[in-house]
């Protein structure tokens, strides 16, 4: 193991764990709050005080240890109370990932300045000093480069959510954490010499290889399920679209038959001149008639979703509407540019909120609900308006309780992930869910 000074220590304790904290959250945009960085660099700052105390003063391998396990286990407690307990694997995976890799493009730096100057070069403060100065413009590189995976890996992180891929994943990154520990402690025996960082760069290197293969197939494993899932989603709205256009064919070429008919029926009347038959007839034939409010919607309205997936649920949606007397309207004025994690729960949103409130609304008058996907430039917004009963209240924020019946949303909201607002308001008799997503 190489020693250093109590500066050198404090200083490189309090740089690369800045950026293994960094990298913790990269995955997570809806994890960081306004004053992530500031956040980030206060906890660097306890944990290097931390470590460079326990490491000057215990020198044992267990207590150098504990500052990593107390700031690992307060990011844990953290996750779990303030917003969910289903983002912990994903984030303990993200987490091995992070010390890894800075591990290794620490070393990586530390063995280059050895082999160019000195090992007593490297451990003085201004020998930490460059070698910190490297690492962090590597990391700034990195970030550039890794920047197009941030939202495929998020989709991804989400879509591993409860499954067993995920915990996979975890025990995978958990036995590389636990091998590469071990060679640590044991290169460790090396005491001040630069070999220690050769071969402590060469395990962390094929560590990291070894899982960068892994995720590659990880992720094109899990690009395949997704393609085939949504091949089978789409297989299935376009039956259902193309057996709603043979209903309404139908209904024309029925249409086109009973209008043939009417018309030979009133010619026979006034080629009798029998006026009084032919107001009678075509009086039965207005009392026949059925009038309409229901929305004229067709995909092509639906453009400006980019989502297949969404745009279908959308259009299925609108036909179990009409199967239930219920005028849909659907307004999306600009096109959406949400994140896919995003589009993803918007189509979590319409399902499961319009599952209870198109029943509901077709029992009222005006059995009129309207849906809208608004963008702006800071937010994403989905409002929804829909009939509700005479004397309906808001309760608890998320229902909407009434003689004839009750709405609940508080299962759908607690679904949510990330930063929302949610509005839930009455106005005689009309109701309306609104929920914002910021954007960050």
């Amino acid at each position: 193991m190489i020693t250093v000074t109590a500066p050198s220590l404090w200083l490189a304790g309090f740089v690369m764990s800045f950026w293994v904290i960094y990298f913790q959250y990269y995955w997570f945009p809806q994890l960081r709050g306004p004053r992530f960085v500031a956040v980030a660099l206060g906890l660097a700052g306890l944990y290097a005080t931390l470590d460079c105390w326990l490491a000057l003063h215990l020198r044992t391998p267990v207590a150098t240890s504990l500052p990593a396990v107390l700031l690992l286990g307060g990011e844990c407690l953290w996750l779990g109370r303030r917003h969910n307990w289903r983002y912990l694997p994903a984030f303990m995976s993200v987490s091995i990932l992070a010390y890894l890799l800075t591990e290794f493009i620490d070393a990586l730096v530390t063995t280059v300045l050895i082999a160019a100057s000195s090992l007593s070069f490297a451990t003085t403060l201004v020998g930490t000093g460059i070698t910190l100065a490297f690492d962090s413009g590597l990391f700034i590189l990195l970030v550039w480069v890794i920047w197009s995976t941030q939202a495929p890996l998020e989709n991804l992180i989400q879509s591993l959510w409860g499954r067993g891929l995920e915990f996979l994943l975890l025990g995978l990154m958990s036995a590389l954490m636990l091998v590469f520990i071990l060679f640590e402690y044991s290169l460790q025996a090396l005491n001040r010499s630069a070999s220690y960082m050769v071969m402590l760069t060469g395990i962390s290197g094929v560590f990291i290889l070894g899982f960068t293969l892994s995720l590659y197939i990880l992720v094109q494993s899990h690009l395949q399920t997704e393609r085939t899932r949504a091949q089978l989603q789409d297989q299935r709205f376009h039956d259902q679209y193309r057996a709603e256009l043979h209903r309404q064919l139908a209904s024309v070429r029925k249409f086109q038959h009973d209008y043939q008919n009417m018309l030979l029926g009133l010619g026979g009347y006034l080629a009798d001149q029998d006026y009084t038959g032919f107001r009678q007839f075509y009086g039965d034939i207005r009392s026949r008639w059925t009038t309409s409010n229901a929305a004229e919607l067709t995909m092509g309205d639906l453009i400006n979703i980019p989502q297949m997936a969404l745009r279908y649920e959308v259009y299925h949606q609108y036909l179990v509407a009409r199967r239930l007397g219920v005028a849909l309207y659907v307004r999306t004025p600009t096109p959406l540019t949400v994140t896919m994690a995003g589009l993803h729960q918007v189509t979590h949103l319409i399902t499961q909120v319009l599952a209870q409130v198109l029943p509901a609304a077709a029992t009222l008058i005006p059995a009129v609900v309207t849906l809208e996907l608004l963008e702006t430039q800071h937010a994403f917004h989905f409002r929804l308006t829909f009939p509700v009963a005479a004397g309906a209240q808001v309760v608890a924020h998320h229902r909407i309780v009434s003689a004839q019946g009750n709405l609940d949303f508080n299962r759908v909201i607690r679904q949510l992930t990330g930063e929302r607002r949610v509005t839930l308001r009455v106005k005689l008799h009309w109701g309306q869910l609104e929920i914002t997503f910021p954007k960050k």
